[in-house]
């Protein structure tokens, strides 16, 4: 067992849980040696604080000798040397992933969000990838080609990378579906579009009182606007949301990674461009000044906002304009935009054509190529 790879997989809520399931049966089906350490709580935990939360799968069984763990808070049955996680920029991961660094293991992250649209967040969200400990982890597994050049345009080092598509799919059921008088609109945790989202479901409620509209948040989003959601209905967990899915007939938002999953049931996908909801906003610098700022020069050492402009660059935000603008062509052609008179509710959409932004393999593989870089 000396020459085996031996692997540990910590996730430390639901969503990332949901993130490396899959990448865990591909290691039961090979019965390649790992443990498992998850949560289901829908926000973050951490195990040493909060072990009783988490639960735990291994195919090996414990024997006297153990390895303590101070970042998990208990002993494991034996010393791993490959660590998967996701959700890298968040703790507990970070100091879970520095602990395990100094053990000697290889760090390999499923990204858990797909890099579509690209804009001075996600450049400053790559920069911040290079300060410690995110750039103690050794390979990045991402989604599909257009992501990677998404993450490449802000600055990205593409050696760490390998394009594997998302092991979140791999065990999607595509059965049991309907179409249902329900519509569920999709929130977001930016704090310039999660109030355009809120009078997206409002107004749809207020035109649509034969319909059932529900109100899907992003994970953070309950409690950084915890007084918002007054009359809204909210869908609470990701298994009551798949469940209403299967079931819905329209599903609006932002085409981000969440939409893969209406788009790959072939429901009816209505998105908000970039130019209504306010999305292009986050392209304007000056929209930067103040909070955001002060948030990232903590991060990145930025001493004047002058230092912060040049790190981003006039040819960054022009080569994402024209970039995004070449994408949002696609959704016009393929996909219902959101208008005010609500046209969408008799037309269809072309899902097929943008399922290659999320994944460039949409064969439940993904799980297999991630084990296979490490055991080619």
């Amino acid at each position: 067992m000396e020459n085996i790879n031996k692997y540990l997989i910590v996730a430390s809520d639901e969503r990332s849980y949901l993130d490396l399931k899959n990448v865990v049966l591909e290691l039961k089906k090979r019965n390649l040696p790992y443990f498992f350490l998850y949560s289901t709580s829908p926000s973050r935990l951490y195990p040493h604080i909060s072990l009783d939360s988490f639960s735990y799968d291994t195919n090996v069984e414990y024997t006297s000798t153990t390895y303590k763990s101070k970042t998990l808070g208990f002993e494991l049955p034996f010393k791993p040397n490959i660590l998967l996680i996701t959700n890298e920029s968040w703790e507990p991961e970070k100091h879970i992933l520095w602990e395990f660094k100094q053990w000697g293991c290889f760090i390999g992250c499923i990204e858990n969000s797909s890099w579509l649209h690209n804009n001075i967040k996600t450049k400053l969200e790559i920069a911040s990838r290079n300060q410690f400990p995110s750039n103690c982890i050794d390979v990045f597994f991402d989604h599909s080609e257009w992501c990677l050049e998404t993450k490449k345009l802000a600055g990205w080092w593409s050696q760490k990378s390998v394009i594997t598509g998302n092991p979140k799919f791999d065990d999607l059921d595509l059965e049991g579906c309907s179409d249902e008088k329900i519509m569920i609109v999709y929130g977001s945790m930016e704090e310039e579009l999660h109030p355009k989202m809120i009078k997206t479901y409002i107004d749809l409620s207020n035109k649509f009182k034969d319909w059932k509209i529900l109100y899907k948040p992003h994970p953070t989003e309950l409690t950084d606007f915890p007084n918002d959601f007054n009359n809204i209905e909210v869908i609470n967990s990701f298994r009551e949301y798949f469940n209403i899915l299967k079931k819905s007939s329209f599903n609006i938002g932002l085409f981000s990674s969440v939409m893969y999953y209406p788009l790959t049931l072939s429901k009816k996908v209505v998105f908000i461009d970039h130019s209504s909801s306010g999305a292009n906003d986050e392209l304007n610098l000056e929209n930067f000044r103040g909070h955001e700022f002060n948030f990232w020069k903590n991060i990145l050492n930025f001493t004047s906002f002058n230092e912060f402009a040049t790190f981003i660059s006039t040819e960054f935000i022009s080569k994402t304009l024209k970039r995004n603008s070449k994408m949002e062509k696609s959704l016009s052609d393929n996909l219902v935009p959101l208008d005010k008179d609500c046209t969408f509710i008799s037309k269809q959409s072309n899902n097929t054509k943008v399922l290659e932004y999320f994944d460039s393999f949409n064969d439940k593989k993904s799980s297999e190529r991630i084990i296979n870089y490490f055991e080619k």
